[in-house]
């Protein structure tokens, strides 16, 4: 398992997520600041072609077992925003559909979402 920081752009400190997916499958995500409260953003992950929710913790998202262990286990002060490479799920994936796809996780004070999209993330300080 590789993993790669692309949350340069969101200052550190923890965040409550709020989701908005449309009807055509465009997600957005609200990151507000618990520290400091003046820290929002948006992340437009475009239209996705898949996302499920994760409960709080990286042990609990089981299709990524081999997570746990290894140097490489992250923190959440590792990063927000994280592009994982080489994953049972973008794998499953990748066997059916032709283009190339990005997976991503987001996690948050309150849960975590994993993101698979063609497309990289625009973020936004709002």
């Amino acid at each position: 398992m590789k993993w790669v920081h692309i949350g340069e752009e969101i200052e550190y400190d923890w965040y409550e997520l709020r989701c908005q997916l449309s009807q055509e499958n465009h997600l957005q995500i609200y990151l507000e600041g618990l520290k400091n409260q003046k820290l929002k953003y948006c992340i437009d992950f475009g239209k996705i072609l898949f996302c499920r929710s994760i409960d709080e913790g990286w042990d609990l998202n089981l299709l990524e077992e081999d997570l746990l262990s290894g140097p490489e286990f992250p923190n959440l002060s590792d990063g927000i925003l994280l592009e994982m490479i080489d994953t049972h799920l973008k794998n499953r994936v990748q066997k059916f559909y032709p283009d190339p796809i990005y997976h991503y996780q987001l996690q948050g004070i309150n849960f975590g979402i994993d993101v698979l999209t063609e497309a990289f993330p625009i973020i936004k300080m709002i």
